[in-house]
């Protein structure tokens, strides 16, 4: 079946990406679930940076389930801070770059997760020194 670009990211974006069931699938596989779902975002990303195919309520659900879902955030914490640390950056990233119209509750919630995964991330390099 023949599908525009923008149908088929929404499929799959509803299908796959922000699905409770293969969010609930990625944490089985730990580290690599974690570096997976960072993937999927920043693959979205890309796809909207050249073709102008995601729309801000998608960037918004990926903000939701991937960074704000506190459940995601602590396994992702645990398992891989670098993956969150990703997705964060590149939903700043995004609204930073026009392409998403963030609402405003969601950046300060985001830049204060931001903060506090780097901080995080550099306490743990201060240990191994």
């Amino acid at each position: 079946e023949m599908r525009s670009l923008q149908e088929e990211m929404k499929r799959i974006f509803r299908g796959e990406a922000v699905n409770p069931k293969f969010i609930q699938g990625m944490k089985k596989h730990g580290y690599k679930g974690a570096q997976d779902m960072a993937n999927y975002l920043a693959h979205s990303y890309q796809w909207d940076a050249t073709s102008g195919i995601m729309e801000d309520w998608m960037y918004e659900k990926y903000a939701e389930k991937y960074a704000l879902d506190e459940k995601v955030q602590d396994w992702m914490k645990r398992v891989n801070p670098w993956a969150l640390q990703r997705i964060t950056e590149t939903l700043l990233e995004a609204e930073a770059r026009g392409l998403w119209n963030a609402k405003e509750k969601t950046m300060k919630e985001l830049k204060n997760l931001y903060l506090s995964i780097e901080g995080e991330l550099e306490g743990e390099g201060d240990d191994n020194v």
